[in-house]
């Protein structure tokens, strides 16, 4: 059923200019999930509980699902879903003023995601079961989920009970250290490990209403937590980085109004700040370990010992044993590790902000001023669409700060009833199997294409090609095509022992458990966001090439054992 009322969009944080830049009295500090203390997971669970027994999991699938168009395959992605993030921690912290919203550090679980303790009873619960793909354990065991209509929360991993390899936290890392403003990070961030993740788990996460499973929320806070890593990694560059295009290909920037919410982006770009009233528990500085390369460790890094890193697990021939016990963020643990471990040329190639003998560190001081935008219009719409659930008062008290309820605006875009991507029109659901190659490598038929195109992946670089390998540009009208898609196909392997067999790690050279190839998007999921198949081909492309250069080089990821399992190898 469709309640309709008409609202007046109002913004509690409307009229803050980034002159203000008004600082929060007190911050939700969120907390990686694995780190929260049985008692704060308890209320947690609890305030979760209450928010969708009040109908406001069905409210923010239904704003989501209004908005889906003009929030992803743009630079409005980022600003955006930080603005949403807060709205949900916002209403929880109605129901239990201390709640703040966890986030799932989900690449340290990137070689076998299936694994990970998040993913369990003890948590978000694990795959869907049986017809309808039932999650039957967990937080969200037993709710039933209304919006479109009343279902069962639904998973579907993408290979059986298992999930295929996504992303490294390498790549991240890399992906973080080579993009200098917003609109390279974006489509970098977007067509990796946020479309991945969405992917991993299917059912309810691979449709427009995906904010009906808890573990979006918990995916969305850590890209947003890993945009903020990158604002600070350098702020005088990256801080206030708001370019790029909306979804009609028009150029932002930071006074251009967020859609639905319509506050500038500025008020989005500071967490601690204008209402953004957040802080990651693993931001105290952001240092970046820099070497020189004319260091005499250039040569294959396999040559040198492992290095035991400080108040962590130890490591078992280079890798956790077991990765839901490193309580320490991936993104610390990667660089002390890249940094040690990796040849310098191959550092500068992947890693740039890594790659010199340098070691800056960077503080909220190193924060600089705010730009001076122009004033934003007034933007107040009345519309209809589904009204937004009751609280439980008509105004509650945060921080000494009293926000009216009529902060929570209906969309101003009417959903439909169901969804024009749905699981019966487009497959965004192909289940990849892996496989491990165990012949010789032979020449493809003539006119064939492997997953995502022909580039040579067997011919990975080494370290001597050691210029910065950059983002593919996302230019303004790039979006799917029908015609693309026709030669899209996919033939994944979790490891391409084809590429290098003699340090590919299953023969007993090379790194013992090897870096695994993340998996692809599926077409459907691809026409739903409106991608660009060439554009995706390109960052799909450099991953696997990146993947490649990893094994060359015999770095072994510390996170990387959970993917040898999942061939038997």
């Amino acid at each position: 059923m469709k309640l309709t009322t008409a609202f007046v969009a109002l913004a509690a944080l409307a009229g803050i200019g980034a002159e203000a830049q008004a600082v929060c009295s007190s911050n939700a500090a969120r907390k990686e999930i694995r780190s929260l203390t049985p008692a704060e997971w308890s209320s947690t669970a609890n305030t979760l509980k209450r928010m969708q027994d009040y109908g406001w999991f069905q409210w923010f699938a239904y704003v989501h699902t209004a908005n889906f168009n003009i929030i992803h395959n743009c630079e409005i992605f980022f600003p955006w879903h930080r603005r949403f993030l807060k709205d949900f921690e916002n209403v929880g912290r109605q129901f239990s003023p201390t709640f703040a919203l966890p986030y799932w550090d989900e690449v340290r679980d990137f070689a076998n995601p299936a694994g990970s303790m998040v993913l369990t009873t003890a948590y978000t619960g694990s795959n869907g079961v049986g017809s309808n793909r039932c999650v039957q354990n967990g937080l969200q065991n037993g709710w039933t989920m209304t919006y479109p209509s009343n279902h069962c929360l639904r998973r579907q991993y993408n290979n059986g009970n298992t999930i295929n390899p996504m992303y490294s936290p390498e790549y991240i890392q890399s992906l973080l250290s080579r993009s200098t403003n917003m609109a390279q990070l974006r489509p970098a961030i977007e067509f990796s490990i946020h479309g991945a993740m969405h992917l991993a788990l299917g059912g309810d996460m691979v449709q427009n209403y995906s904010p009906n499973d808890f573990a979006f929320w918990l995916h969305h806070a850590n890209i947003d937590r890993l945009w903020f890593v990158w604002q600070m990694q350098n702020p005088n560059q990256n801080f206030w980085s708001a370019n790029g295009v909306d979804s009609a290909g028009k150029a932002i920037g930071l006074n251009t109004a967020l859609p639905y919410y319509s506050d500038p982006i500025t008020n989005m770009m500071y967490p601690g700040r204008n209402g953004m009233c957040f802080s990651y528990d693993n931001f105290g500085t952001v240092t970046q370990k820099k070497r020189s390369l004319t260091e005499e460790n250039t040569q294959k890094c396999r040559q040198r010992p492992v290095v035991t890193l400080p108040s962590l697990p130890d490591l078992v021939e280079g890798v956790f044993d077991d990765v839901n016990k490193v309580l320490a963020d991936s993104e610390s643990v990667i660089k002390e590790t890249i940094t040690n471990l990796l040849p310098a040329p191959m550092l500068n190639k992947w890693f740039p902000t890594l790659a010199d003998n340098n070691t800056v560190t960077y503080t909220a001081a190193d924060i600089p001023e705010a730009p001076v935008v122009a004033e934003v219009p007034e933007d107040i719409n009345t519309h209809s669409g589904l009204s937004a659930p009751s609280l439980p008062s008509e105004s509650f008290d945060i921080a000494g700060e009293v926000v009216d309820s009529s902060y929570y605006s209906s969309p101003q875009i009417e959903a439909t009833d169901g969804d024009e991507y749905s699981a019966s029109t487009v497959d965004v659901s192909t289940v990849y199997t892996s496989s491990v190659p165990t012949a010789a490598p032979t020449e493809a038929p003539s006119g064939s294409e492997s997953e995502l195109g022909s580039e040579s992946e067997s011919e990975y670089s080494s370290s001597e090609d050691t210029a910065v390998v950059p983002i593919p540009s996302h230019e303004a009208g790039d979006s799917y095509n029908a015609n693309d898609a026709e030669d899209y196909s996919v033939n994944y392997q979790i490891f391409d022992v084809s590429a290098n067999p003699d340090v590919s790690g299953l023969d007993g050279v090379g790194p013992t458990y090897l870096m695994p190839n993340p998996f692809p998007f599926t077409r459907g999921f691809i026409q739903m966001h409106g991608y660009s198949i060439n554009e995706l081909k390109q960052h799909y492309a450099l991953a696997k090439q990146f993947v490649g250069d990893m094994n060359i080089s015999g770095y072994q990821s510390p996170y990387a054992k959970g993917a040898k399992n999942l061939t038997g190898a």
